[in-house]
């Protein structure tokens, strides 16, 4: 909708912003951030947390973009930039994921500037390539003044300015007589982020522009593109493609920042945040089926570490120092540990007693490491059956992580599939797998069980490699059952049954010595190691306090249902004012309390037609608001102000997609949605 057009048909005045005003908002936001209850027991733990991941986030994301940004710095400033009006231009691949294209451009934008030779950079977004002149006047105020954000064009245009440049002396020219002035060597870097959403034949006559200015400032252009190179040579015609010196960089896909975050950040037993296995394919499906944004799944993680803690002592101090943990128990009032009895978990049969707070703090510590043990199992079992045909686990940490921590994943019948696969490795590759186990269990400091687990791989491995391959195993006599010959059955599922059996039954096919070893070694890791280890904590008493799994609480805030929570305060605005004066005692009440928009959204929803008479629905509105304005004689004498306070809420409605103004009645409007819709 354009933002001068609409049902009032009014006219409105686009004042400059006030500097002086700016900077005193400026400054009361800064007061209120700074004012938080840093007291608190949640909040600080909250924010230790969360400032431990964060930084483990930032580390793992600079060094998976770091070869990424350094060949792409390395070609604008070392491509070489010829006189006959070829522009290097690097276009970066970046995929669908757009909300994290920013960070991307910034870090961009940052390593250049600190390269060698110097280099100055300018962000031209899609709504600069409105005209080539705005184009032009955006980026050269930028260069010339490159302290200021010019983030948000629409608001603050004027304001990126600085009043040494004037808005009417950001030409080439000037940025040529400024140039000239720069160290030798200097680069001008021009960054345009979204190229799909730029309007083509702005951009075209833009660079055919700066291609004409390549002998006097030396131009290098980056160009974010979220589909394919192709789309670049379809978009642009070939006078154009021939001013550019072409070169393709392609970052990771989000699936692979995604993957690396969460083995190397939250699937690990350090994390003192664990997520249950509901939210994290919650958070995932989100993710991959939303927006592909890192950004935005990381702030979905943030948002669940913000609810686990919230106002919730007992989860603070079972992340705490063991040290730490007797301290804050002694803390706690009576009614916050009558919690810790009212637990799922603890099935109600712990009671507060003098032994209370010994038995609490124990619970903890062998949950800890049952989680310890978890992870480690969990390694262990990635390695197994990673490779698999047709991953019946999949193929990430992540998604077996999910499986895991619903139930005992010894007992599913994907991981009976995987056995059953694990049985026709070769020696080779089953030693292979071997070798990596025995490795992670090395790295496994003060666990005894983990000490005691490698001593039994490592008596798995010497069998294996002292069986040999060809040599039949002898088995002892032993009764067996012959093949029933009645395969008589009253229903296909009981026939289908019995083949089967006898088909088992007819299995005397010798073994080899490798088959006999594999088989039974494969088994006692399941039974004695894997079953041990992969015991989920979601099983353990007061797994509620450590591991969160809490899906209903934020499934409608990290997914926002918006078109509902719209109708929900446009039906019943009590609902979020908590205010007495709007209480409803059936939907379709009005009250004359409630406000406007309220009221002429229920009033619209009243009409059987999509045509709305806006005179007849500005007379409804009156009779509930102003009912003293039907008494007068003369009906087409309205109160202004009335008038005015139902022509805002139309045009709000109007702004929200409700409504549209008609195309065949001048005097009505077209209504867009159908009840709650």
């Amino acid at each position: 909708m354009d933002s001068t057009i609409s049902v009032s048909k009014g006219c409105f005045v686009f004042k400059k912003p006030n500097k002086e005003k700016n900077k005193r908002k400026s400054k009361s936001k800064k007061q209120l951030t700074t004012n938080q209850p840093e007291s608190e027991l949640w909040h600080t733990t909250y924010i230790d947390i969360w400032n431990d991941v964060k930084s483990k986030i930032d580390d793992l994301t600079g060094s998976i973009y770091s070869k990424f940004i350094s060949e792409t710095v390395d070609f604008l400033t070392t491509s070489n930039i010829t006189t006959n009006q070829y522009i290097p231009t690097a276009c970066l691949l970046t995929g669908v994921n757009l909300p994290d294209h920013e960070s991307l451009f910034g870090l961009l934008a940052t390593n250049l500037e600190k390269s060698q030779p110097p280099v100055i950079v300018a962000t031209l977004f899609s709504e600069h390539f409105s005209s080539v002149k705005n184009a032009v006047i955006s980026m050269v105020s930028q260069l010339l003044n490159p302290n200021d954000d010019d983030s948000d064009f629409d608001e603050e245009m004027d304001e990126s300015l600085n009043a040494v440049v004037k808005r009417s002396e950001c030409t080439i020219s000037t940025l040529i007589e400024w140039y000239s002035h720069q160290p030798t060597g200097t680069r001008v870097a021009i960054l345009v982020k979204d190229y799909e959403m730029c309007q083509q034949t702005a951009l075209q006559n833009f660079i055919l522009l700066l291609s004409c200015y390549i002998k006097e400032i030396p131009i290098v252009l980056a160009i974010g593109i979220a589909t394919s190179i192709s789309n670049l040579h379809n978009s642009l015609p070939h006078h154009v493609v021939t001013k550019l010196k072409v070169k393709m960089f392609v970052s990771e896909a989000s699936v692979v920042f995604l993957n690396n975050i969460m083995d190397q950040v939250f699937l690990k037993p350090d994390c003192s945040f664990y997520l249950g296995g509901r939210i994290l394919e919650y958070v995932t499906e989100v993710f991959l089926y939303y927006n592909f944004s890192i950004k935005q799944f990381i702030e979905s993680l943030k948002f669940c570490l913000m609810e686990h803690f919230y106002l919730k002592p007992l989860n603070c101090i079972c992340v705490a120092h063991e040290s730490a943990q007797g301290a804050l128990f002694d803390s706690l009032d009576k009614k916050t540990l009558e919690e810790i009895t009212k637990l799922r978990s603890t099935n109600y049969k712990y009671k507060i007693d003098n032994n209370f707070k010994e038995t609490f703090l124990q619970l903890i510590r062998e949950l800890k490491a049952c989680i310890d043990d978890f992870h480690i199992g969990l390694r262990v079992l990635h390695i197994l059956v990673v490779d698999l045909p047709h991953s019946p686990l999949g193929t990430q940490l992540r998604e077996m992580y999910s499986t895991a921590m619903k139930k005992h994943i010894i007992d599913n019948t994907s991981f009976k599939m995987c056995l059953q696969l694990l049985k026709f490795l070769s020696k080779d590759d089953l030693l292979a797998k071997f070798d990596k186990i025995i490795h992670v269990f090395k790295n496994i400091k003060n666990n005894e069980r983990a000490k005691t687990a490698i001593k039994l791989v490592q008596g798995y491995v010497k069998r294996l490699e002292e069986s040999h391959l060809n040599n039949l195993v002898i088995v002892e006599d032993k009764p067996q059952e012959k093949p029933k010959d009645n395969l008589q059955a009253i229903s296909r599922s009981q026939f289908k049954r019995k083949l089967i059996d006898n088909v088992k039954l007819e299995d005397t096919r010798p073994m080899t010595e490798f088959e006999k070893a594999r088989s039974e070694t494969l088994d006692n890791l399941t039974e004695v190691i894997l079953r041990c280890f992969l015991v989920p904590p979601t099983t353990m008493p007061l797994n509620e306090l450590l591991i969160f799994d809490d899906l209903p609480s934020i499934r409608r805030k990290i997914v926002g249902e918006d078109r509902a929570a719209q109708y929900t305060a446009f039906v019943n605005p009590q609902h979020y004012l908590d205010c007495d004066c709007c209480e409803l005692e059936f939907t379709e009440q009005i009250f004359k309390t409630m406000p406007d928009i309220s009221i002429v959204y229920k009033l619209h929803l009243e009409s059987r037609f999509d045509q709305i008479n806006i005179y007849d629905w500005l007379q409804k509105f009156i009779s509930i608001v102003g009912p003293d304005q039907n008494d007068d004689d003369n009906d087409d004498d309205i109160d202004p102000v009335l008038q005015s306070r139902f022509v805002r809420a139309v045009n709000e409605l109007q702004h929200l997609g409700y409504i549209r103004p008609s195309k065949y009645k001048a005097d009505h409007v077209q209504r867009l949605t159908c009840g709650s819709c």
